[in-house]
């Protein structure tokens, strides 16, 4: 058990206190507490920051890239560590954490890799333009610059790939970062920030800051020596931060909510199909923003594929995160137990029948698995974005109502198809509006170096190593007269 007490950073500097307390959700039990600092605290950390910004920006790329690589060697060094740190604090089964970690180790290691196709710039051959007159006697170059300090905002769900995503890629490319980790699992980031400070990164160049978000959410917003924020979270809080943030000229990074479908065709492999479905939707606890959270199916298979998950599901384990036996652990707090109640009222309410319910432990933030049968398309069950071990079945008639029944959703981030027609599946892929279609794979996918993020409410531009990287720096054009 986590024992000692962490704190925020500020400038190299811990700062400790004991206002906001940190659960295990397999327990319910508080593991450490952070402090709940001030405004001033906030604009302090903003501005050492800025104040470390002018000297790590003219650090040569080659020793931010060897920087970037030891912090790798470093997270790699401390899996265990860092992995039962995020299980205690997330509730995420170990197994999975381990192979987090190892993932935030990479992300780390793939921006410095990125850095030299990212800022290699290009030189422009003037005399092919005829305007503006007298190019015969130009040249012009592009340059990638760093932008400054970037606020980087992270959920609960990933403490080790969100934060890497944001913080290594705005490292590689000369920014300082202010961070702000989610309430719920602070720990492993702070961990994470102390092994960039420790492989060398000048201080001040990561800062995590805890407390109101609220507060900190309005000073990042109105300071003007923020430049860019990239949040990843909940729909209503990141497009109220984007709109209120380009108000002053900031840039931002949004990766929002998700509602993704995985359809099950009538010539589907319907093994894979179900494996699938049920480790896209029970996986840490159907906790993801590309976690399956409804299946679509056709109608003449659909009770031969709800048995199938049924039976799957019932011999699932649920348990403490720190198993390795655990399959589906713990929600992350006792307030996600009361909303998945709720959606299930609602889902009763509406006409739909709750088909599977399994056994959880009654110790902890746990909440039954649960399959329901789908009647009515207006319930919250299927409209919303559902952060929980609830799996709603739809069932269909035609491929058209499946594109439908997904571009109606206010949200666009991903979908699954399984079919074993390629030709059939690829024209649905096309028609469905949504950041990424996987063909025979579960909607748990992503790909670190290819764009991430959907149209509609599921976030503004998109995410990966190096996109993020061309987003957070400034593209500058300089001409020369011969």
């Amino acid at each position: 058990m986590i024992t000692d007490q962490e704190g925020a950073i500020i400038g190299g500097e811990i700062v400790k206190g004991d206002e906001i307390k940190v659960f295990n959700p397999s327990t319910g039990k508080v593991i450490a507490s952070m402090p709940s600092l001030s405004g001033d605290d906030i604009e302090k950390a903003i501005d050492i920051a800025d104040e470390a910004f002018y000297k790590y920006s003219e650090l040569p790329a080659r020793s931010r890239k060897k920087l970037l690589l030891r912090v790798s060697e470093l997270i790699t060094s401390e899996n265990e560590n860092l992995a039962v740190t995020m299980s205690e604090e997330s509730g995420r089964p170990i197994k999975s954490s381990r192979g987090e970690i190892l993932r935030t180790a990479d992300i780390f290691k793939f921006a410095a890799w990125e850095m030299e196709h990212v800022l290699k710039g290009e030189f422009i051959p003037l005399e092919l333009y005829d305007y503006p007159a007298g190019n015969d006697e130009r040249i012009a170059i592009t340059v990638r610059e760093p932008m400054g300090v970037v606020s980087t905002i992270t959920p609960f769900n990933f403490p080790g790939a969100s934060f890497a995503h944001k913080v290594a890629t705005a490292l590689a490319v000369g920014n300082t970062v202010v961070h702000k980790p989610t309430k719920y699992t602070p720990l492993t980031q702070i961990k994470l920030s102390k092994l960039i400070l420790k492989a060398g990164f000048p201080e001040g160049t990561i800062n995590v800051v805890t407390g109101n978000s609220s507060m900190i959410g309005d000073i990042i917003v109105d300071n003007n020596k923020i430049k860019l924020i990239s949040f990843t979270g909940s729909t209503n809080v990141g497009l109220d931060l984007a709109s209120r943030a380009v108000k002053h000229g900031k840039r931002s990074i949004m990766e929002l909510g998700g509602s993704d479908a995985e359809i099950i065709l009538d010539d589907a492999d319907i093994t894979k199909a179900v494996d699938a479905a049920t480790f896209g939707r029970f996986d840490y606890a159907g906790q993801f923003c590309n976690s399956t959270k409804k299946i679509i199916i056709s109608k003449n298979i659909a009770e031969k594929v709800q048995k199938l998950i049924e039976e799957k599901l019932s011999k699932m384990t649920v348990g403490n995160a720190l198993k390795d036996e655990t399959e589906i652990g713990p929600v992350i707090s006792s307030d996600v137990v009361s909303k998945m109640s709720t959606f299930l009222k609602d889902a009763e309410e509406n006409g739909n029948k709750i088909v599977f319910k399994k056994d959880v432990p009654k110790e902890g933030f746990f909440f039954s698995p649960t399959v329901v049968d789908i009647n009515n398309l207006h319930s919250k069950i299927v409209e919303e974005e559902v952060f929980g071990p609830l799996l709603p079945i739809i069932k269909v008639d035609s491929d058209d109502e499946c594109i439908s029944i997904i571009n109606n959703s206010k949200f666009g981030l991903d979908t699954a198809i399984f079919s074993s027609n390629f030709s059939r599946a690829y024209k649905m892929a096309r028609k469905i509006n949504v950041g990424t279609v996987v063909i025979n794979d579960t909607t748990r996918l992503r790909w670190d170096n290819l764009p991430f993020g959907g149209p509609k409410f599921s976030g503004i531009g998109r995410e990966s190593i190096s996109n993020t990287m061309e987003e957070m720096t400034e593209s500058k054009v300089i001409s020369y007269h011969i």
